[in-house]
């Protein structure tokens, strides 16, 4: 069993309009067959000034709160795809990514060098106790997780591999597999 995008398509995010936009707590993402950063690059064309290319052409992109050079970018997009300005947090183990305070919109190839810092704890917006790869999940996050087997037992730490291996955070006790993560 693999977990790809559509099983995150009832957390709020639209997968019918080409125009990223946020309002209040909704996302809008296009999803298609592109790139695996198509989905971050459209979803952010209307963030504020301050996060769109500066008036040296430079792009202004972070993940897990690390600015990104440009050439750092550029390498990145090779393998990406293009990559539009956006405060990102990304699970280099397992390959979840979202907005900097915001659940987890996808799945993409994780091991990705370029992007390879750690995640703050808070950085998905996490309120439920239970940590995965050092973030705090959401609630949807946490829901979507349980219905593959996660345990929900607040005050524990996972760690999750893209082959839905699990393993608990604290002893390293190998636990249920949830089943082949799938970049989306």
């Amino acid at each position: 069993m693999e977990v790809s995008f559509n099983e995150y398509s009832n957390t709020g995010i639209s997968q019918d309009s080409g125009d990223g936009t946020r309002t209040d707590d909704q996302i809008k993402v296009n999803k298609g067959g592109e790139s695996f950063f198509s989905n971050i690059k459209k979803s952010f064309k209307d963030f504020s000034r301050s996060n769109q290319a500066d008036e040296h052409g430079k792009i202004n992109v972070s993940v897990n709160g690390h600015p990104i050079t440009d050439r750092v970018v550029r390498k990145a997009q090779k393998l990406a795809g293009t990559i539009h300005p956006g405060d990102y947090w990304y699970d280099y183990r397992a390959g979840f990514w979202g907005i900097m305070g915001g659940p987890c919109l996808g799945i993409i190839p994780p091991y990705v060098e370029e992007f390879n810092y750690p995640m703050p704890e808070n950085c998905a917006g996490g309120n439920t106790g239970v940590f995965v790869n050092g973030r705090e999940l959401n609630q949807k996050d946490l829901d979507l997780l349980t219905n593959r087997g996660l345990p929900t037992s607040r005050d524990r730490s996972y760690i999750i591999e893209i082959s839905g291996r699990v393993l608990d955070g604290d002893t390293g006790e190998e636990l249920d597999c949830l089943g082949k993560l799938a970049p989306t």
